[in-house]
């Protein structure tokens, strides 16, 4: 079974996505690999450009077993979608899901940001990057602004 997901994905990256998701439906019907399937389909949808079929997808997989990175794999991959279709309240509660179950998953958060951002929340998602960016850099410069822009993040509006 590991042997027809590792065809998928070869072909996956081969943009060959039909052919791709053929191997895939095949191990459907098999309960340890289906929620994997599912999940390895919803990413194919996405990589054509087809992020509208690719939901139902991730939710399958979501409701099968999976690992726990295939688990973060597919909520934060749902939750991209969803953003990328404009689906801004639904990717909202998947970023938040992703992030409750997944804290220290940094790559989570520029796009929660750009979320927050698409439903007006701008204030939040500024402050979000601008710690994100003082916690992640390796900017010298930037390290020495850290105290600064931590506590402009806090409140971008306060006046000393």
């Amino acid at each position: 079974m590991e042997t027809f997901i590792e065809q998928a994905i070869e072909l996956r990256k081969e943009a060959k996505y039909e052919e791709s998701r053929a191997l895939l439906t095949a191990l459907l019907s098999n309960e340890s690999y289906s929620a994997k399937a599912h999940l390895h389909i919803a990413w194919s949808y996405d990589n054509e450009g087809k992020e509208q079929e690719a939901i139902d997808h991730y939710l399958l997989s979501l409701s099968g077993l999976l690992s726990s990175v295939e688990r973060f794999d597919a909520l934060f991959g749902l939750a991209s979608t969803y953003r990328s279709l404009g689906m801004y309240s639904e990717a909202l509660g998947y970023f938040e899901k992703t992030l409750g179950e997944y804290p220290n998953a940094i790559e989570v958060q520029p796009f929660y940001a750009m979320c927050l951002y698409n439903l007006g929340r701008h204030k939040e998602a500024t402050s979000l990057l601008l710690e994100l960016l003082v916690s992640a850099t390796n900017s010298d410069v930037i390290k020495q602004y850290h105290r600064a822009i931590s506590l402009y993040a806090q409140d971008l509006d306060k006046k000393w």
